[in-house]
């Protein structure tokens, strides 16, 4: 079964099968300026950034699943836009801050995507990427199953993730101070 056909199974469920994301902590990393553009990669219904609205000024989603998309857009405030995480189509420099909640692992190639992730991200912006934590036993069975259901995920250690970024230019540092789930706060390095 392909992952975006699953997607499109799962998508008028979505929001009530899968738990929320911790929303205290997400604000605090992404330390939101008034009225700034907000970008969700992988970000499917919009159940994570639908949260944040009235605390930004715009919110673009965007996901390779349209079915996941048609959810978005029934939600007030959420601009939903197909397309993967490797090629994005917006300009350098477009978004103030960008989010990444449980869909790193389900990108094709995480290196380009965490490129264009940096390329989107403005000078002074920031990148908040929340992972569930391969070296947890319970994120172990998780990504078993995925890979019976070949859905093709690739899950990286927050270590090598906040490798990926740091090698494409990027200044990355990990929380983890939930054993499930690992944060990433990435920012771009000023051009020399």
């Amino acid at each position: 079964m392909s992952r975006l056909y699953l997607f499109a199974l799962l998508a008028p469920l979505y929001d009530r099968i899968f738990a929320t994301v911790n929303l205290d902590r997400l604000l605090r990393l992404l330390e939101l300026p008034a009225d700034c553009s907000l970008l969700d990669v992988g970000g499917g219904t919009g159940r994570v950034s639908g949260r944040l609205r009235g605390t930004v000024g715009q919110i673009v989603v965007t996901d390779a699943s349209e079915p996941m998309l048609r959810q978005a857009r029934n939600k007030q405030g959420l601009h939903p836009v197909c397309a993967r995480a490797e090629r994005l189509p917006f300009p350098d420099s477009s978004f103030e801050r960008v989010v990444v909640v449980d869909a790193f692992h389900h990108f094709h190639d995480q290196g380009q995507a965490a490129g264009e992730l940096l390329r989107v991200l403005a000078p002074t912006g920031r990148l908040v990427v929340e992972e569930p934590n391969i070296e947890h036993l319970l994120v172990k069975i998780v990504a078993a199953g995925e890979r019976l259901a070949a859905m093709r995920s690739r899950f990286f250690r927050p270590e090598e993730i906040r490798l990926i970024f740091e090698r494409l230019g990027g200044r990355a540092t990990t929380h983890i101070d939930d054993p499930v789930n690992a944060w990433l706060v990435v920012e771009k390095t000023p051009a020399p």
